[in-house]
């Protein structure tokens, strides 16, 4: 297993970075977290998972080990790949998802894409007593509304893409009540063309 990877990171992608390291450009996987916390240019040590399967090799990294560790305990799960267990990382951080399975909390888990009732089920009937010795906080009370912002964030990244000034993409996105960045997009570009 490739534990752990330092080096320059070469190039930020949607849901992956290139590191330099040891002559080659390696590709990593990290959750939006993550990606949000470095940049092109920065040196950074990943803590790494390495995919083997027949049609190739997959890294997947983080930039915390205890992270890294409890995708490892995720992915253990059956019917959770690392696919699943990151699109879990992007909608929650590691102490929200220990706290929900010492809690038992499978309705939170079930808000993570990918994870439908019965795997939440599984993920905390398996992982349970290996969670159980780890002291967390209790999540906020604003996950939701995180997840609102990021999508009205990437919206609006979206639409400055676009060509659209920033104070254009606040006021087409203002006011529309969806967590759903296709439905922000669909909406204000909606509102954009009738004012075009």
């Amino acid at each position: 297993m490739i534990d752990r990877i330092g080096g320059m990171i070469l190039e930020k992608k949607l849901d992956s970075v290139v590191v330099e390291t040891g002559g080659f450009g390696l590709l990593v996987y990290l959750p939006g977290s993550d990606l949000g916390r470095i940049d092109e240019g920065d040196r950074a040590t990943i803590y790494t998972y390495l995919q083997v399967k027949d049609d190739g090799f997959s890294l997947f990294g983080f930039l915390d080990e205890k992270d890294r560790e409890l995708f490892l305990l995720l992915i253990g799960v059956t019917g959770v790949g690392p696919k699943v267990a990151m699109g879990i990382f992007g909608r929650f951080s590691a102490d929200d998802v220990i706290y929900f399975i010492q809690n038992g909390d499978a309705k939170s888990l079930t808000e993570a894409p990918g994870i439908g009732k019965k795997t939440a089920e599984r993920l905390l009937l398996e992982l349970k007593d290996k969670v159980k010795g780890l002291s967390v906080a209790a999540p906020r009370g604003d996950i939701a509304p995180v997840s609102a912002q990021g999508a009205v964030q990437e919206a609006m990244d979206a639409l400055e893409g676009l060509g659209y000034a920033t104070n254009e993409a606040k006021a087409a996105i203002q006011g529309i009540d969806s967590d759903d960045v296709e439905v922000l997009l669909k909406a204000a570009l909606r509102r954009l063309a009738m004012k075009g």
